[in-house]
């Protein structure tokens, strides 16, 4: 295990919008709020009030977050062609109508898994067409379940990195939407709209927690691939005035800590990431830089952790009625390591974190998309 304690910076901005994705999500015929779960064990555990895990094991019938942000993308990109959709609740039939005048567009996406799958679906929704590049080691179920989305599957040899400058050059062409959720260039406004989508999932926590003033999450603890997640934790950190920022703690597998990497350098720096992990859907080699700099200004702690804690993580996770897998329970799995280890004292006093903390963390995917075979 690794661990990097960093002073955030006091000026972190917030990108200003008057782009609200969940007032989109909502409009949807498939939303609903997922569940904030408290769980007590794992809060006695780790010496703290409260411990509270936002369940994003099923969003719009997907195993996974990530529609969240693929949804929000693709949309935000069609209204630029075609102006928005109708007010009011939304049919599956409003949104194929909607698109039809693209109906020749091909919506181009690099995945290990969630993100391809999500991409997929929302091509379904519009009418459009779908192929999605994904690495090797990239099991056959999590293919599969692509493919079963209607779209084009195309393996290329190598590790993530190779698939999406695979998807990358594919999208020159006539007709194709590259709707990727890691940036190459900080100008990418994809990537971007990714993250935005994400930050659903905080809003709704933010009316789940409830809105007294005198309440706040001292810790957040997410786990990263490529960043974006992450990036949204540290927004919505940074998002309320009346209360104190909460402490974003990153977690990544040890063989693939692109943005434990970045952080520890000060800029983005790639890594190999060929190494196996059970958090496969963690396993990126490069932080995507559009949300470096929010991790760079707002990340507290990062941790590099094997995979020994991922599964006790999992396990925690099912005993207070959560289903995920090792990269779903990275998050946990992070500050586990990090509060049982040499390091503990350290990272208590750094985060701040006493008896009376509340600590809240992301279960990002089921246990069947981590691990399908």
């Amino acid at each position: 295990m690794r661990v990097l304690l960093k002073e955030t910076a006091s000026n972190l901005s917030v990108l200003a919008t008057s782009d609200r994705p969940i007032d989109w999500h909502r409009r949807l015929p498939w939303y609903a709020v997922t569940p904030l779960v408290n769980a007590p064990n794992i809060a006695n555990k780790f010496g703290v009030s409260s411990v509270l895990v936002k369940d994003e094991t099923s969003r719009f019938g997907l195993p996974s977050f990530k529609i969240l942000g693929a949804s929000w993308a693709v949309y935000a990109e069609l209204r630029d062609r075609l102006g928005p959709i109708g007010e009011g609740l939304l049919s599956s039939d409003d949104l194929s109508s909607w698109a039809s005048p693209l109906r020749s567009m091909t919506l181009v996406a690099a995945t290990d898994g969630n993100h391809g799958r999500a991409v997929a679906r929302v091509a379904k929704w519009f009418g459009l067409g779908c192929r999605i590049y994904v690495p090797d080691f990239v099991s056959s179920g999590r293919c599969r379940a692509i493919e079963d989305e209607g779209a084009e599957l195309i393996v290329v040899s190598g590790k993530y990195d190779a698939s999406v400058d695979a998807a990358l050059e594919a999208s020159v062409q006539e007709d194709q939407l590259l709707i990727s959720d890691t940036a190459r260039s900080s100008s990418d406004t994809v990537p971007a709209l990714v993250t935005a989508g994400y930050r659903t999932a905080f809003d709704e926590l933010e009316q789940q927690i409830g809105a007294r003033s005198d309440f706040s999450v001292d810790v957040v603890g997410v786990q990263a691939g490529v960043g974006g997640l992450a990036a949204a934790a540290t927004a919505w950190a940074r998002s309320n005035d009346k209360r104190r920022p909460a402490r974003v703690v990153v977690s990544e597998p040890e063989g693939a800590a692109s943005v434990f990497t970045a952080l520890a350098a000060g800029e983005p720096t790639p890594v190999r990431a060929d190494q196996k992990t059970a958090m496969a859907l963690l396993q990126c080699g490069t932080v995507s830089l559009t949300a470096f700099p929010s991790l760079n200004a707002g990340v507290s702690c990062c941790l590099a952790i094997d995979d020994s804690w991922a599964l006790a993580a999992v396990s925690e996770l099912r005993e207070s009625g959560i289903q995920t897998g090792p990269s779903g329970a990275a998050g946990l799995a992070g500050l586990m390591a990090a509060l049982s280890g040499e390091f503990s004292e350290t990272v208590k006093l750094h985060l701040g974190l006493g008896r009376e903390s509340t600590m809240l963390f992301i279960a990002t995917e089921s246990a069947t998309a981590d691990g399908a075979q």
